[in-house]
């Protein structure tokens, strides 16, 4: 088994998912978008692939240039660690995560962010390997290895908020990268979904890793807001629209728009 440099030149681009939008409709992984990718190369992203069947994969970048919410000067940042359950994951995992460490040997660390699912299944694998909990989010974990104890300690970098407004523009904001190559599709239907809810639908596309970090969501390259209250950072299908919006207090908040919701066919 050998290790595979993914670049721009080579036609194992075309097989990377990208994890970061998972499909709210299959199983399936969408691939990244091409050209996003090619422009992640330029800042310093690298991929490093296993020569299986089945996509096995490390991806990781200067933490300057992450599109996460984060602060880690000097350190690297793990995007993405991924072996199907069909392999012995754990052993694979340690090669590609083993390889990022040795190359980067001379930064100040590496960090990983976990969603919380992600992180409880996987929080032995990374603490045998030297990794601390060094910060959290509601449902996301920051993780860190430390190469020089005296560099500046990683951290969240935004406030993350979960109150319900009480405002009165009763509008959802769908920011976005073009990371994925059916991003634009679920934007639209998705935008579409909450149109016939009777929301106002604002779409902000972030261009750049300052945009995600300054985006307000705690995933960097997707959120879904509610008058300017961050919500979820996953695509959704119509029923996880109408499951999201169904938690909010909408009897207080949105008396109007949850008559819309409660008949949102009727003339």
């Amino acid at each position: 088994m050998y290790l595979i440099n993914v670049t721009a030149d080579n036609s194992e681009l075309d097989d990377i998912p990208c994890l970061d939008q998972k499909n709210p409709n299959s199983v399936r992984l969408f691939n990244y978008d091409r050209k996003w990718l090619l422009d992640r190369f330029d800042e310093g992203l690298k991929i490093i692939k296993l020569d299986t069947p089945e996509p096995a994969f490390i991806e990781y970048i200067p933490a300057e240039k992450a599109w996460k919410p984060i602060s880690a000067p000097g350190y690297i940042f793990v995007n993405q660690l991924f072996v199907p359950e069909i392999y012995a994951s754990e052993w694979l995992k340690s090669i590609l995560l083993h390889h990022c460490e040795i190359e980067n040997k001379d930064k100040n660390g590496v960090v990983i962010m976990l969603g919380n699912d992600d992180f409880k299944q996987n929080r032995t694998f990374f603490l045998q390997r030297g990794y601390l909990e060094y910060a959290h989010l509601p449902n996301f974990t920051l993780l860190v290895k430390r190469f020089n104890p005296e560099s500046p300690s990683p951290y969240f970098s935004m406030n993350f908020e979960t109150e319900t407004s009480h405002g009165q523009s009763h509008t959802i904001t769908l920011k976005y990268a073009d990371q994925s190559t059916f991003i634009n599709f679920y934007i639209f239907q998705m935008g579409r979904e909450f149109e016939d809810l009777g929301f106002e639908v604002i779409l902000k596309k972030l261009e750049t890793a300052k945009d995600a970090r300054d985006s307000g969501t705690p995933y960097g390259t997707f959120g879904v807001f509610l008058d300017g209250n961050f919500l979820t950072h996953r695509l959704l299908n119509q029923k996880g629209i109408q499951e999201l919006i169904g938690k909010q207090d909408l009897n207080i908040v949105f008396p109007e728009i949850k008559k819309s919701f409660n008949h949102p066919h009727s003339e």
